[in-house]
């Protein structure tokens, strides 16, 4: 046989070997690597690995771009206790992500045992945190006080004022109650009113334990109550002044005390005729010993 005829004969049987259906085993132990040349087009995307035949859905690992990458039409399993890595520092494993990752959008975690969060944070458009300001708000983006809880419009806060004085209540001209039992104990109107108890559930008890003023800025030490104007004590109005009113609606038994005693004059006057001003006459004249 000459040598042309030997070559043909080479070829022939590398065709028929390259049509049957099924392939023979191919060892890689001499191959130190494949590669995948970039032709006239001058790229190498497209290019890579497949797997096909027996109808099966061709698989894919492959070279594309946008940005440059490889694709691939399955997934990538790795071993136990191997990791994916950048620039030979991990950053994917089985358990966690690598030190080097400081900023994901994840969407949903599983329970946490823990979690450290620097600057602002927000969480499903209701608590908003503003590292800025140091401020905490449930329903808000923008809490007034410390910690402030925005709901069916009114602002509820808890914080300080003037940096020295400890502050609850609302931010706005909203009335504001203190509750047990879902009930109103203590209320604040907006404008600043107060009202002890509840008139739907009865008296309530209201103990001072100490010293109590009204309109004084400081409680005389002699006394447990001090109260600057008058009072009205078991449906008696008690007044102060150097004469009987000379105005005002006034009752039976109302008596206005006298400011300047001396001797010989009376320690007060009383109501004897309700009226405008009533009828008032002296009482308790003072007499020396």
């Amino acid at each position: 046989m000459s040598n042309v005829d030997q070559k043909i004969t080479a070829v022939t049987d590398a065709l028929k070997l390259l049509l049957q259906e099924e392939f023979q085993e191919v060892s890689l132990v001499n191959i130190q690597h494949v590669e995948f040349k970039a032709g006239k087009e001058g790229t190498v995307v497209g290019k890579g690995l497949l797997w096909t035949g027996n109808g099966l859905v061709t698989k894919q690992f492959v070279a594309t771009t946008g940005p440059d990458r490889f694709f691939s039409t399955d997934s990538i399993d790795l071993g136990k206790d191997k990791n994916f890595s950048i620039n030979n520092v991990p950053v994917l494993n089985e358990k966690e992500l690598g030190p080097t990752v400081t900023k994901s959008n994840l969407k949903e975690v599983g329970r946490l045992k823990g979690l450290i969060v620097d600057g602002d944070l927000q969480i499903n458009q209701y608590l908003f945190y503003d590292s800025s300001s140091d401020r905490l708000g449930l329903g808000t983006d923008a809490p007034n006080a410390m910690f402030s809880i925005l709901e069916n419009g009114v602002e509820v806060m808890l914080g300080t004022t003037e940096h020295s004085r400890g502050a609850v209540g609302t931010y706005a001209a909203n009335d504001f109650d203190i509750v047990t039992d879902n009930t109103a104990r203590i209320s604040v109107s907006g404008s600043g009113d107060i009202e002890l108890g509840n008139k739907n559930f009865g008296p309530s008890k209201v103990t001072v334990n100490g010293k109590l003023g009204i309109n004084v800025s400081q409680v005389d030490p002699r006394a447990e109550l001090q109260v600057s104007g008058a009072i009205k004590f078991n449906n008696t109005l008690h007044l102060r002044g150097t004469e009987p009113p000379s105005g005002g609606n006034h009752s039976v038994g109302d008596i206005v005390w006298n400011s300047q005693p001396a001797i010989n004059s009376f320690i007060g006057w009383v109501c004897v005729q309700s009226g405008i001003p009533g009828q008032w006459l002296p009482f308790g004249q003072i007499q020396p010993s």
